[in-house]
């Protein structure tokens, strides 16, 4: 299968960015839609996902991931998880070749919280390994199937793409592989 990963700047966050240049997400999502009929991941912001969902094909998914809050004074709550919607992918298997029945560890959320802003040369909006490793999963990927990362910026989720075809073997759901680059790094559960 043939999957893709957006992770464009958010909708009004473009000045965040060396490029400033706001990215047309109905073209985005167009484009996922015909060239990944497979699946595709979109990350975008908690501000923006009820325009961006407004953009999507019928039945997309919502998942989230609890992030670490940056510190900083603010009048409102601050937003401490990102969506991340998701088109398709391939179904987890229900039985194993003995008939027996496997229970999943893919679950819609992912609390993470470790430090990605401690990784050497770290970017606006890079995600963590361990972020990319849920994601791929939720799209049930296998070390046959590809990935592209439309918004590739730093490397990071090209790299980890890289470390999980790696690791997972295509006859069962794939384990979290330690994609990070720093030992202490560990998924938060």
């Amino acid at each position: 299968m043939r999957f893709a990963y957006a992770d464009p700047p958010y909708p009004g966050k473009a000045d965040y960015y060396s490029e400033r240049q706001e990215v047309d997400h109905a073209s985005l999502l167009e484009g996922l839609q015909l060239e990944y009929p497979d699946g595709w991941a979109l990350s975008t912001s908690a501000a923006a996902l009820r325009d961006v969902l407004a953009l999507c094909p019928p039945g997309v998914r919502i998942a989230a991931w609890v992030r670490s809050v940056r510190r900083t004074p603010s009048r409102r709550p601050i937003s401490a998880w990102e969506p991340v919607v998701l088109a398709g992918g391939r179904p987890l298997p229900v039985a194993d070749r003995r008939g027996a029945r496997v229970v999943h560890d893919v679950e819609d959320a992912l609390v993470y919280r470790g430090r990605y802003r401690a990784f050497p040369g770290a970017l606006i909006g890079m995600k963590p390994p361990q972020f990319s490793v849920w994601v791929f999963r939720q799209l049930g990927a296998t070390r046959s199937d590809t990935l592209e990362d439309v918004f590739p910026g730093s490397g990071a989720v090209s790299e980890a793409w890289r470390r999980y075809v790696g690791a997972v073997a295509e006859t069962r759901p794939p384990a979290i592989p330690d994609a990070s680059p720093l030992q202490d790094l560990r998924m938060a559960r």
